[in-house]
């Protein structure tokens, strides 16, 4: 037998599942070998002192544990509590800041400033534009007043109907 073979039925030994003919093959080959023998003595230490580790892990009381848990938190969230209070306060900081935001956009939208009382004067902001009225003898005259979207100039067209061979 290999050493390969027999390591593997080392392992196998320790789940159980090897035949009394290849255990004896295994125990003939383990008296000629030390390397193999070493490896099932630290094999079986191993699992030794596993099943000594998990034998001696105490399980929490689950009951007592929530107990515990409910308590730090009740204790934490009362009134005076620094980890509360700072909790609060950075939530009021989250949410004061968008308010400030939203109530700023808002006073913008709502409140306009208004231009200025007069361009030509010098007096106040940009001036809203202004037209005067045209008048065109006979009362029979086409307008048409836009902004230029693009200069922001303010634009009339005044035809006189006769004028245009109407």
């Amino acid at each position: 037998m290999k050493c390969q073979e027999a390591r593997s039925l080392i392992a196998a030994e320790r789940d159980g599942t090897v035949e009394s003919r290849e255990h004896a093959t295994l125990e003939s080959h383990l008296a000629g070998c030390d390397a193999c023998r070493r490896i099932r003595i630290d094999l079986a230490a191993a699992l030794e002192s596993w099943r000594a580790g998990t034998t001696q892990a105490v399980t929490p009381n689950v009951e007592q544990e929530w107990l515990a848990v409910r308590r730090r938190r009740r204790d934490a969230s009362q009134p005076g509590d620094t980890a509360a209070q700072r909790t609060r306060n950075t939530t009021f900081a989250w949410l004061a800041l968008p308010l400030a935001a939203a109530a700023a956009v808002a006073l913008v939208l709502f409140f306009p400033r208004s231009g200025g009382v007069d361009a030509a004067a010098g007096i106040g902001g940009p001036a809203i534009a202004r037209a005067d009225s045209v008048e065109v003898p006979g009362g029979r005259a086409s307008t048409m007043v836009f902004v230029d979207d693009k200069s922001g100039w303010l634009i009339v067209w005044a035809s006189d109907a006769v004028a245009d061979g109407g």
